[in-house]
């Protein structure tokens, strides 16, 4: 996973705070897509990597999950 996330470019290099990005873009695809199983497929994916990201802080920080991702 860490291999496939060094691909895409400016992610930031905590696993957390990458996947909400790479979910953000998904939720932004999803949001433009027409309505359909493709756009149902990649709002589930977006879904997923959020979820991911939060058990992660969870695991590693469980403190921060009053605000995951505070605005930079």
């Amino acid at each position: 996973m860490l291999a496939a996330l060094s691909e895409v470019p400016d992610l930031p290099q905590e696993v957390p705070l990458a996947l909400k990005v790479l979910g953000d873009r998904l939720l932004e695809e999803a949001k433009g897509g027409p309505p359909g199983r493709e756009t149902a497929l990649t709002l589930l994916a977006a879904d997923a990597l959020m979820t991911l990201a939060c058990e992660l802080i969870a695991e590693q920080n469980p403190e921060r999950l009053s605000d995951p991702f505070p605005r930079r």
